[in-house]
């Protein structure tokens, strides 16, 4: 019986290239299948043995008992490209995981020469894909599979074996270096899969049956899911993994050492700023930013990592959301990054980090006070904190609150009550106020607020009743504004709100759900100087309420609520 072998002129161009004078025969005897190529032969044997039976082929061949790779071979009824290297090569070749290496030498399809085109992937059995080049000179062309050049094609009876004139190492994924990393980055580690689940995949899974309820059952596929990290577009649709090979990807990979002084400084911010201890929602807030602040939809450069713009982290849609999330805040002015040394992967590139920050933008969501805080002084503190010119008759004002809301707190509307003075009322002198910032413990003692420097959107609420008088309000003894309408309801402007919460969630119990815990309204943009976390100091004055006041206008007086300090993007 004969066998007749076509190849199409594609082929025969190809060899050409391979050997330059030399043709291949379009026929050949199952008995005596020879080539006129030094380059490609023909054999009537499996690819395991013409390897097994090859003396320069006895190492590689060793590698694939040890790893079963002959194994899988005999049970799969298909063809294969077999990659191989002679004992030299592998007498020099850097293994560092054996399975790894011999999975990336087959592929479950067989790359007949006229398939290898510039630009070719090739899937290996370990999920990595391989690229084909071409170098073309005047004279010869000759083809390279992941940059190693192709010695020798042996078409065998179930596939191809390709002679490789070096070791081709298969750089890992994204996913597989992340699960390989060693002990010195196990914090990092066990952050990022504690949000790793197995789900079942109905649509790899086989039905194989229907139990006696009736339900189907499968031969369940199982894939894996990060509920923090997977993104979606709006469709549901995977819009970003770092399992996958077909987004590019970079990952920053901070050690225990950084990842503790990070959670360690925010910690201690808290404690300064805020005059509380860290709860559970900072730890999930810090720890959540250290893993997205670690991952992007692109394979970033060591110029961009090394450069003065801002990064943002992958965004997209988390399953179950219903609103996109967007990407955090990467400083390279701040946070740093090993650019020297990017270890390259299948899918992008990891970089170790040498500098991490949690943003003071991340660790302070908003500081707000409210004047009212007065009453909880003592007389010693009402002097240090409050510094009133031109001001009497001091008392506080209660007009109930808002809420609560399901777990949202009763927020109290008191305001700090003050009248000009008749002094001030006869000099018609203005009237002021500053106010050290300060916070109220759980305790019920108060406490200096101790402020991260950086940039602060500087918002105030007072309380609306038609008054006629303007307000100047400095911050730090700077002038922010010189003609501040008083009329601001307590904090109700719609302007900012606590942290977690959500107006929308809120909207079927109350129509005034947008107004809960506002910020006020925005004075303007303040910076606060330095290294070091300070106090701070408002001053709120009036150049007109005295006139008013003397002119028997009851509605000239002060009547303070609240102020509040919320990072901008640029204070981190």
């Amino acid at each position: 019986m004969k066998r007749r072998y076509i190849y199409a002129i594609a082929a025969v161009t190809m060899l050409f290239a391979f050997s330059c004078t030399e043709k291949w025969d379009e026929h050949y005897e199952p008995g005596s299948k020879t080539v006129d190529s030094d380059i490609v032969e023909v054999v009537d044997m499996s690819a395991e043995e013409y390897i097994q039976t090859n003396s320069d082929l006895s190492s590689i061949s060793t590698l694939f008992e040890e790893q079963d790779v002959y194994t899988k071979l005999e049970t799969k009824d298909q063809l294969f490209t077999v990659l191989v290297y002679s004992n030299s090569v592998m007498s020099g070749a850097q293994i560092e995981n054996a399975n790894f290496f011999a999975n990336t030498c087959v592929s479950d399809l067989a790359f007949t020469p006229t398939k290898l085109v510039d630009g070719l992937s090739i899937k290996m059995w370990n999920g990595k894909y391989l690229e084909v080049s071409v170098e073309k000179t005047a004279s010869t062309t000759e083809y390279f599979i992941a940059n190693s050049r192709i010695s020798k094609i042996i078409q065998v009876d179930n596939g191809f074996v390709y002679v490789m004139s070096d070791a081709i190492y298969a750089p890992k994924s994204l996913y597989e270096f992340l699960t390989e990393l060693g002990d010195e980055y196990s914090m990092f580690k066990d952050l990022v899969f504690e949000y790793e689940e197995s789900a079942f995949d109905r649509e790899n899974s086989i039905p194989v049956g229907v139990d006696n309820t009736g339900n189907t059952v499968y031969d369940s596929v199982f894939v894996s899911k990060n509920l923090l990290m997977d993104r979606y577009d709006s469709g549901g649709s995977d819009s970003w993994n770092m399992r996958s090979e077909f987004f590019s990807s970079t990952v920053l990979v901070p050690n225990n050492t950084l990842v503790k002084g990070a959670l360690d400084k925010a910690y201690q911010d808290v404690r300064d700023a805020l005059n509380r201890e860290p709860n559970a929602n900072d730890s999930l807030k810090f720890e959540q930013f250290i893993i997205k602040s670690a991952f992007y939809s692109s394979m970033l450069t060591p110029e961009q990592l090394d450069g003065t713009e801002d990064l943002y982290s992958v965004s997209g849609y988390i399953e179950g959301e219903s609103a996109s999330t967007p990407g955090v805040q990467w400083r390279p002015t701040v946070q740093k990054v090993n650019t020297s040394s990017p270890v390259t992967l299948s899918n992008g590139v990891a970089y170790y980090t040498t500098a991490l920050k949690i943003p003071n933008n991340v660790v302070v969501y908003r500081i707000k006070n409210r004047f009212y805080i007065w009453e909880y002084c003592n007389e010693t503190e009402k002097e240090e904190y409050y510094k009133w010119e031109g001001l009497g008759d001091i008392s506080i004002v209660d007009d109930g609150g808002f809420g609560p809301l399901g777990p949202w707190p009763f927020v109290p509307y008191k305001t700090v009550r003050a009248w000009p003075t008749d002094e001030a009322k006869a000099n018609e002198s203005v009237c002021s106020v500053e106010l050290t910032g300060i916070s109220l413990k759980e305790d019920g003692t108060v406490a200096v607020v101790m402020v991260p420097p950086g940039e602060y959107s500087f918002s105030m609420g007072f309380k609306s009743n038609k008054f006629p008088h303007t307000f100047q309000i400095y911050f730090n003894d700077e002038l922010v504004n010189d003609n501040v309408n008083p009329n601001i309801h307590y904090d109700r402007t719609g302007n900012g709100f606590p942290e977690g919460y959500v107006p929308a969630d809120w909207g079927s119990v109350t129509n005034r759900a947008k107004y809960y815990d506002c910020d006020g309204a925005e004075i303007g943009i303040v910076t606060i100087t330095g290294t070091e976390l300070q106090p701070i100091k408002i001053k709120v004055a009036s150049n007109d309420i005295a006139a008013i006041a003397a002119s028997g206008n009851t509605k000239g007086r002060y009547q303070l609520y609240c102020w509040t300090l919320r990072p901008t993007e640029n204070n981190y």
